[in-house]
């Protein structure tokens, strides 16, 4: 025993007593450990009896955003019936979010259930749409399926598994950005949603989005540490950031060395903290009236459609500049830190960019200077296509378009239907010598081959009529199984044609068709030339990458009339205003002649644009041409 020591005077016989005390004393409190642990184990085990076995699992590991998500389960009751007792399936989300998910079917409702009870089938679905519902976000999500007693909460059995939401968007992301956003409503969706994606398709950066619906969903101190770019969108007026977010983005351990993106409402909240910016809050105002978006880059104005306004005030030009002005009034502007003088860090956007947008307005500005952000210059790109290209087209107003655009050396594509159908009338590429021979030579004035469906018709004249779309109904035609016909009937009569090693991409026949076949289309094409048809991407004058394919769109639109040439010149001075370039690609059907295809040439070289083969913009393209393995 441990204790105070004996006392030298006592008697020798003491310290044996006191011995074999102690021994008897060690004896007594082992037997009792003993036997107390013995019972615990016996109790132990008899806890550890599982009343079940409850076993949940996904169809795939893996999921990218428009892909559902089935949930399937197992269960096997013990030896012991169970009664009254319930499932419940609940989701965990990469934020940390937990969501209970109601099921249906034969396991749904109160449960009573037998001994050696045994069912396995499907549970559930969850859809995952990007930027949309339970799975909107991209990451790492966990599964938690149990069965238990309501009243008391008790755990029958229970399993957990993970399973994951792809990104859509984007390869090889060079950032990672970290996006702060009021509560999901609808003061503030889709334009969080179209936000993140405009950045993962075109500025090579993966985003994570935190909504602020509570202290548990909330940004939490030190969040940023693991993004190169912390951006708030202040959409909710009357929900402004919490403070620790306002804290870590003006003094946070190497915050100078990342950026940061103010967008909207709550600047004002940044003047209560100790941080000079060499900016500050000025005015919010609300109007009802377009006015012009002053890019001091270039003196270029462009159309604000947004009514809710916010303006700072420069208070210190060492440290912070102007970018762009609504009547001599600040709205964009950045600072640079002082633990940082050499480069702005802080950006502040007085307008909902992605909110109202029109065809070459404001919120080009804003893309813009998103570039100054991530870091990017892509330079003044033009583009030309010749559209609708097919064995019935004039061979000579082929040649002329093509000898004149040689002579310039403007590289070019064609967009190649390679069937022509109208009625009984029937024409394809690998019969007609002549104009294969001619679709050859123009490729040797510098083109490349565009995909342009296979027929550009389904019951009408190729050209004229949709392929994939029925414009009678609005609605599409077909389904994956249809679209990947039509695909491998057009490859394969190119490739018989000699023409697969100049051939880069796919054109949708008047730019319709469902999702299904746009699946399709990213299976076989690497490149696709026009814009991508959701999220306002067609509003984005950048290339904008899927997981599979890259998307260029035309956003100069095509030529009719002599109107339509002013309007082009004129739209692409517009994208020549921006600083950090831009695509500027139009479409030119060949029947027209060569003087209005000259007037934009020339007027757009004039401008600083710099024509080049599309395929630059997906390079490496990828053509999976059948059976070819290519």
């Amino acid at each position: 025993m441990r204790g105070t020591a004996m006392p030298a005077a006592r008697s020798s016989l003491i310290p044996n007593a006191n011995a074999i005390l102690q021994r008897w004393h060690r004896l007594v409190k082992g037997f009792i450990g003993v036997t107390l642990i013995c019972a615990l184990l016996q109790l132990g085990a008899l806890s550890q009896i599982p009343l079940c076995i409850f076993e949940v699992w996904t169809d795939a590991p893996a999921y990218t955003a428009g892909q559902i998500v089935k949930v399937y389960a197992r269960l096997h009751v013990g030896e012991q019936p169970i009664q009254g007792a319930r499932m419940q399936v609940e989701v965990r989300t990469p934020n940390n979010a937990d969501f209970v998910i109601s099921t249906t079917g034969p396991l749904s409702g109160e449960l009573t259930l037998r001994p050696d009870f045994r069912w396995e089938g499907f549970l559930l679905i969850m859809p995952s749409l990007a930027g949309q519902g339970l799975l909107a976000l991209p990451g790492l999500y966990g599964i938690i399926g149990r069965l238990f007693d309501p009243p008391t909460g008790r755990v029958y059995c229970e399993e957990r598994r993970n399973f994951a939401i792809l990104s859509a968007w984007g390869r090889n992301p060079t950032s990672k950005t970290l996006l702060v956003a009021p509560a999901r409503t609808t003061f503030t969706e889709p334009f969080v949603s179209r936000l993140a994606i405009w950045l993962e398709a075109a500025y090579k950066t993966r985003v994570h989005t935190v909504y602020q619906e509570g202290l548990y969903l909330g940004y939490r101190q030190g969040d940023f540490k693991d993004y190169d770019v912390i951006i708030y969108y202040g959409l909710d007026f009357n929900q402004p950031p919490p403070k620790a977010f306002l804290e870590d983005i003006t003094s946070g351990e190497g915050i100078a060395r990342k950026r940061v993106l103010w967008i909207g409402y709550h600047l004002g909240l940044l003047e209560a903290l100790p941080h000079h910016l060499g900016l500050a809050f000025d005015e919010h105002i609300s109007s009802t009236r377009a006015s012009s978006l002053f890019y001091l880059h270039s003196q270029t104005a462009y159309t604000l459609l947004n009514f809710e306004r916010s303006f700072v005030k420069i208070n210190d030009s060492a440290l912070a500049r102007a970018h762009a002005s609504v009547e001599n009034r600040v709205m964009i502007a950045s600072s640079k830190h002082r633990a940082n003088p050499n480069e702005e860090y802080f950006y502040f956007v007085g307008f909902h960019p992605t909110a109202f947008v029109t065809p070459f307005g404001a919120h080009l500005v804003f893309l813009d200077v998103l570039h100054e952000i991530y870091k990017i210059n892509r330079g003044k790109i033009a583009l030309v296509r010749l559209e609708d290209i097919h064995p019935r087209s004039s061979i000579t107003a082929l040649a002329n378009v093509t000898n004149y655009l040689k002579s310039e050396r403007v590289p070019f594509a064609l967009a190649l239907t390679p069937f022509y159908v109208n009625g009984l009338q029937r024409a394809r590429l690998t019969e007609e010598s002549a104009f294969r021979t001619a679709v050859k030579q123009s490729l040797l004035n510098g083109g490349e081959v565009i995909v342009h469906g296979a027929t550009h018709q389904y019951d009408g004249e190729t050209g004229i009529d949709w392929e994939f779309w029925d414009e009678k109904t609005n609605t599409p035609i077909g389904d994956a199984e249809y679209a990947e016909s039509r695909v491998k009937m057009a490859l394969n009569e190119i490739q018989d044609a000699g023409l697969a090693p100049h051939t880069v991409g796919w054109e949708t026949p008047h730019y319709q068709a469902s999702e299904v076949h746009y699946t399709v289309f990213e299976k076989y094409f690497g490149l696709i030339y026009e814009h991508y048809p959701r999220f306002d991407l067609a509003q984005m004058p950048y290339p904008a990458e899927t997981a599979l394919s890259t998307y260029v769109g035309t956003p100069l639109g095509y030529v009719q009339t002599d109107l339509d040439v002013s309007r082009i010149v004129s739209q692409a001075q517009l994208l020549a205003g921006l600083k950090y370039g831009a695509v500027a690609a139009f479409f030119y059907h060949p029947f027209l002649g060569v003087e209005r295809l000259r007037a934009i040439i020339t007027a757009m070289r004039a401008q600083g644009w710099q024509f080049q083969l599309v395929s630059s913009l997906a390079s490496p393209t990828r053509v999976e041409f059948p059976g070819s393995g290519r």
